[in-house]
């Protein structure tokens, strides 16, 4: 399990912030990225979004300023009893 999130809390429309994130963790997949990638650009892409008014838009400056800022770290799971 991973645990993400951006540097700051962004505030606006999150509409559309799921599908940026799913486009994100999709186009990882296909380009062969490990999990902290995948997760960390899913939350940036997502995070970009919410400023945005229209659903389906992504601030793209605001994507390339926080994606290395985003914070992974790996949970590890409780082993089941």
């Amino acid at each position: 399990m991973w645990r993400a999130a951006p540097p700051r809390q962004l505030t606006g429309n999150p509409t559309g912030a799921g599908d940026a994130c799913v486009a994100a963790l999709a186009a990882g997949l296909v380009d062969g990225a490990g999990w902290p990638e995948l997760v960390r650009e899913a939350v940036a892409l997502s995070a970009a979004a919410v400023p945005c008014p229209v659903a389906g838009e992504v601030d793209a400056d605001l994507y390339r300023s926080i994606r290395t800022d985003v914070s992974v770290e790996k949970i590890h799971a409780p082993h089941p009893d």
